[in-house]
C-alpha cells in the first residue's frame, strides 16, 4: 500500500535543513515535493548534507524577483496541497506568495511557515540561523560551565532545527485532516524558537517555584552547573583510552552494571547497600572503584559482556557516521545506501519511522538545480490538477473543529520522558491523553524534584489525565482492555515482550480495536540483535555523536594519552555536561511525526495500524547535518577545543561587556559585517577575501574579530549589527528561564501561556505554549496531573460505581496519589 501521503503535492520553498527535513519526511511517506529555488540555488547546497536532505525531490528553478517567476509560483501554488516557506516574516508578501494572496486562489492549500523567530514580536526580523536562535534564547548559556573558561559554550546540535521540522510536518498533516472535513485549508506556523522550548525542560517551572519558596526550591547556582555527573550517567575510560557512556538511570540497570563489572561485594558494604543512592562522600569512593574498574578491560571487552547480558545501558564515544554502523541501526535500516550521481554511494538515514500499512519508501537521489523545472512548467501548461482527495472521506465543507486533534483519545503506556514529551505535545494539539501507571507510578515522579516531588512530571504529564493500575491482574488488565477499545493511539516503550506478558500487545489490541494505531517507542529496535538492551538519553547522545561535538576537538584526549585519576574525573565531567538531555526530546519528535502519519493515513483508508520508531534513528535525524557518508566526504564539523563555535564567523565572542554570537555565512554578509565595524581592511586582506582563504586562516581572523568585539558592549553590537541585517546576538543576557518567562516576544508569539488549571500540588504557573501554530484553530494547554489523578473519574466514566472503585483500591487494583500541596497558586 501506498504511503499515506501518496497522491499529496508539496511546494518546497525552504532553504537550508529545518524545512528541507521536514518535507524529506513527507516525500518519504509518499508526497511529490518540488524543491523551488531561485536561478542561484538554495545557498545551503554547499552544504555535503543537502544532498541526502533533499532526496527524493524535484528540482525546478523559479525567479521570484521577476513578473513571470511570481506567476510561475502562484500558479504552482495554485494546483499544490502544501506549500512550505522559510522567509522571514513579510518577504513572502513583497514576492506576492504569502498565505492570504495563495488561499484567495487555492482555498484547499495548506501553507507552512517555517521561519526563525515567529510571525510577531521585535525579533521576527532576525535571521534565523540556529546559532542565533540558541545563543538569543539562552540555550548557549545553559551550557556555562562544560569547559574550563567563563562564559556561554556554543551549542553543537542543532535540535531547534529538528524539531521546528517535524512540527512542520505535524501542522501539515493535521490541517490536512481536518480539510477532509471542511475542504479548506489553512496556514500552519512554526518556528526554530519554538524548537527550543522541549530544549527547556524544567528551567522556567522552577523559577516560579522558587521565588514561591526559595527553601525547598534553591536557585540553581554555578557550583551546580559544575557538578559531577551522577554514578548512573558516568562516562569513563576503558583500558584502551576509549570512553563508555555508563546510562543506568533505573535501580535494577544499575544493578546489573555492578554484577557484569564484578562489583556486586559492594552490596555487602554499609556505605553502598543502597547505591547508587550514598552519600556524597561515599558516592566518591563509590565513582573511584567504577572508574578504576572499567579501566580494567578494552572498550571491546566490555562491550562484549554488556551486550550479552542484554540489561545493561552502555555506548562508546562516536561521531555519527561511526555510530551509524552499529549492528542495530544496520538491522533496522536505519542506514541506508543511495546512488547519488555527483558523489557515488551515499550512505544517508532511512525512513524516520515504520508504519505497518502504509509504509514510506525513499524516492532517489537529490536533484540537480532546476533538473526538472521544464517538466514542472510543461505540466503546470497543461492544465490543472485535481487536488488529493481522501478515499471513502468527506472532501466537503463541514464545520471546523476547535482544536487540530479533537475527538482523538491516546491511550499512553510510556515512561520516563521521550514518549510521554511526545503525547504533551499532542495533548497541546487537543487530544485526549490518558496516562495509564504502574501502582508506583512513572519512574520519573520519583527520580525528579525538590525531596522526590516530581517536579519533572509537571512537563511530562501535561495535559494528561492519569490512571493508576496494577495490569498483573485480571481486573486491571479487564479495566485497561475497555481503555484500549474506545482509544485511536496506544504509545508504549516496553522492550520486546513485555507487552506480550502484559496481555497487551498489538494483536490482541487490534482485536479488541481494529482502527487502533499501535505505537512501539523503542530505544534499540522491535527486532534484531540488541533489541532487548535499555536505552536512556545518553546512550543515542553518545552513540549518534552528539555528544562529541558538544565536547569540542579536545575531548575526549587522544586515547594515547596519559591520564590521572583527577583528569579522568575531569574529562568525565566535561563530557557529562556535553551529553545532555537532548536525546529525549529528539526522540519525542519522532514519536509525534510517526502518530501524526498514521492518523492522516487512518484517515484516508479507515485502518489502523503498528507504528515504530527508535531512540536511534530519532538521533540520527536529529544530527542531520552529519548523518552522511560518501567517499571524499569531508571532515565532520566540530566546535573548537575551548567550544567557541565552528569557525571564526559562526561563533561566540566576549565583548566589552557580556558575549556576542556572529553568524556571517555568505560573502554578502561579510562585506556587510565589514564596513559595519568600520574594517575594510579586513576586505583587502588576501587572508579573508574569499571564503576558501577564511577558512584556511581562520585562527588569524579569530583572533582579529576578538579584538574588534572588545571595543564595545555585546548589546551595543547586537543593535548596530542587526540593524545592518548581519546577524549577532548577545549571548549571556538570559538563561532559557528568564528569555522565555520574560521577553516580550515571548508572550508576542505564544510560547509561553498560564496552564488552563493549577496543579493540585504546585499550584497556578506558566508553561510553554505550543510548538506549531495554527490561523484557524486553537492549542490546549493544560497543567501537569498527580500519578492516578483521575483514576476514580475515569473508572466511573466505564461504568464502575463508587463501591466498586474502593473495592479495587482496596485491593490495590487501582490507586492514586494523596494530594500534598505544598507551594501556594
Amino acid at each position: 500500500m501506498a504511503g499515506p501521503c501518496a497522491g499529496l503535492t508539496v511546494l518546497d520553498f525552504s532553504w537550508g535543513m529545518p524545512g528541507a527535513i521536514a518535507t524529506l519526511v513527507l516525500s518519504d511517506f509518499g508526497a511529490r515535493v518540488i524543491k523551488v529555488e531561485p536561478p542561484t540555488g538554495d545557498p545551503f547546497r554547499r552544504h555535503p548534507g543537502w544532498l541526502a536532505w533533499n532526496r527524493g525531490k524535484q528540482g525546478i528553478v523559479l525567479d521570484l524577483k521577476t513578473p513571470e517567476g511570481r506567476d510561475q509560483a502562484q500558479r504552482l501554488a495554485g494546483q499544490a496541497d502544501v506549500l512550505v516557506e522559510s522567509f522571514r516574516p513579510g518577504v513572502a508578501q513583497r514576492l506576492g506568495i504569502d498565505a492570504a494572496s495563495l488561499s484567495q486562489a487555492n482555498h484547499r492549500l495548506v501553507y507552512c511557515s517555517l521561519s526563525g523567530f515567529g510571525q510577531q514580536g521585535r525579533l521576527r526580523h532576525l535571521k534565523g540561523y540556529e546559532g542565533i536562535v540558541a545563543a538569543k534564547s539562552g540555550r548557549m548559556l545553559s551550557f556555562a560551565g562544560q569547559t574550563q573558561r567563563e562564559g556561554p559554550v556554543y551549542a553543537a546540535v542543532q535540535v531547534a532545527s529538528w524539531a521546528a521540522s517535524q512540527a512542520a510536518v505535524w501542522g501539515i498533516l493535521a490541517a490536512l485532516r481536518l480539510r477532509e472535513r471542511t475542504g479548506r485549508g489553512q496556514w500552519v506556523q512554526t518556528s526554530l524558537l519554538q524548537g527550543m522550548i522541549p530544549h527547556e525542560p524544567q528551567a522556567l517551572l522552577m523559577r516560579q517555584l522558587t521565588r514561591r519558596d526559595p527553601v525547598r526550591f534553591p536557585e540553581d547556582t554555578v557550583a551546580a552547573r559544575l557538578r559531577v555527573p551522577s554514578l548512573q550517567y558516568l562516562p569513563a575510560p576503558c583500558k584502551d583510552g576509549r570512553w563508555l557512556q555508563l546510562a543506568n538511570l533505573l535501580p535494577r540497570q544499575f544493578q546489573s552494571l555492578i554484577r557484569v563489572m564484578g562489583l556486586w561485594h559492594i552490596y555487602r558494604d554499609e556505605r553502598f547497600r543502597d547505591a547508587p543512592y550514598t552519600t556524597p562522600e561515599d558516592r566518591e569512593v563509590l565513582r573511584d572503584i567504577i572508574l578504576d574498574r572499567i579501566r580494567e578491560k578494552t572498550l571491546d571487552e566490555w562491550m562484549a559482556l554488556f551486550v550479552e547480558d542484554g540489561d545493561v545501558a552502555v555506548e562508546p564515544f562516536l561521531p555519527t557516521t561511526e555510530g551509524m554502523k552499529h549492528p542495530q541501526f544496520v538491522h533496522n535500516r536505519h542506514v541506508v545506501e543511495l546512488a547519488d550521481p555527483r558523489v557515488g554511494p551515499m550512505k544517508q538515514l532511512g525512513l524516520l519511522v515504520d508504519l505497518a500499512e502504509t509504509p514510506g519508501a525513499i524516492q532517489g537521489p537529490a536533484p540537480d538545480l532546476g533538473q526538472h523545472t521544464a517538466e514542472v512548467l510543461a505540466r503546470l501548461a497543461s492544465g490543472p490538477r485535481p487536488l488529493a482527495a481522501v478515499a471513502g472521506a468527506g472532501n466537503g465543507h463541514g464545520p471546523a473543529p476547535r482544536l487540530p486533534l479533537e475527538g482523538i483519545t491516546v491511550l499512553e503506556f510510556a515512561t520516563v520522558i521521550a514518549g510521554p514529551y511526545s503525547t504533551v505535545m499532542l495533548a497541546d494539539l487537543g487530544a485526549r491523553v490518558i496516562k495509564v501507571e504502574a501502582p508506583e507510578g512513572d519512574p520519573l515522579r520519583r527520580l525528579t524534584g525538590a525531596g522526590g516531588q516530581g517536579v519533572g512530571t509537571v512537563r511530562t504529564t501535561a495535559g494528561k489525565e492519569s490512571i493508576q493500575v496494577d495490569l498483573k491482574t485480571e481486573e486491571g488488565l479487564h479495566l485497561v482492555r475497555q481503555l484500549i477499545a474506545r482509544s485511536d493511539v496506544l504509545l508504549h516503550n516496553f522492550r520486546p515482550g513485555v507487552p506480550e506478558r502484559l496481555g497487551i500487545d498489538a494483536a490482541t489490541c487490534h482485536a479488541l480495536n481494529p482502527r487502533l494505531i499501535y505505537v512501539y517507542a523503542a530505544g534499540y529496535g522491535a527486532t534484531g540483535p540488541q533489541q532487548q538492551r535499555p536505552s536512556f538519553h545518553p546512550v543515542p547522545g553518545a552513540l549518534l555523536g552528539g555528544a562529541l561535538r558538544q565536547a569540542g576537538r579536545a575531548m575526549p584526549p587522544p586515547p594515547e594519552t596519559p591520564l590521572s585519576r583527577d583528569q579522568v574525573k575531569e574529562v568525565s565531567r566535561w563530557l557529562s555536561r556535553a551529553n545532555e538531555t537532548n536525546p529525549d526530546p529528539n526522540t519525542s519528535m519522532a514519536i509525534t511525526t510517526g502518530i501524526m502519519l498514521a492518523l492522516y493515513a487512518r484517515e484516508r483508508t479507515g485502518q489502523g495500524q503498528a507504528v515504530h520508531t527508535t531512540m536511534l534513528v530519532a538521533n540520527g535525524y536529529a544530527n542531520a547535518d552529519e548523518a552522511f557518508d560518501y567517499p571524499g566526504r569531508p571532515p565532520w564539523s566540530v566546535p573548537d577545543a575551548d567550544c567557541y563555535g565552528l569557525h571564526a564567523l559562526y561563533r561566540l565572542y566576549p565583548a566589552r561587556q557580556g558575549w556576542v554570537f556572529l553568524a556571517c555565512l555568505f560573502q554578502r554578509e561579510w562585506e556587510t559585517f565589514c564596513r559595519t565595524v568600520d574594517r575594510p581592511d579586513l576586505l583587502t586582506d588576501p587572508r579573508f577575501q574569499t571564503e576558501a582563504a577564511r577558512q584556511a586562516h581562520d585562527t588569524d581572523l579569530s583572533a582579529e574579530l576578538a579584538q574588534v568585539f572588545l571595543t564595545r558592549s555585546a548589546a551595543e553590537w547586537e543593535n548596530l549589527l542587526t540593524a545592518a541585517d548581519v546577524a549577532c546576538v548577545q549571548a549571556d543576557r538570559a538563561d532559557m528561564g528568564t528569555f522565555f518567562e520574560e521577553d516580550p516576544h515571548v508572550r508576542e508569539n505564544r510560547l509561553v501561556v498560564p496552564a488552563e488549571r493549577a496543579h493540585l500540588r504546585f499550584g497556578d504557573y506558566l508553561r510553554h505554549g505550543g510548538l506549531v501554530h495554527f490561523s484557524e484553530l486553537a492549542g490546549r494547554y493544560g497543567s501537569g496531573v498527580l500519578a492516578g489523578e483521575h483514576t476514580r473519574p475515569l473508572l466511573q466514566e466505564l461504568g464502575y460505581s463508587d463501591e466498586q472503585i474502593d473495592d479495587l483500591w482496596a485491593r490495590g487494583v487501582v490507586t492514586w496519589e494523596d494530594v500534598d500541596p505544598i507551594v501556594a497558586g
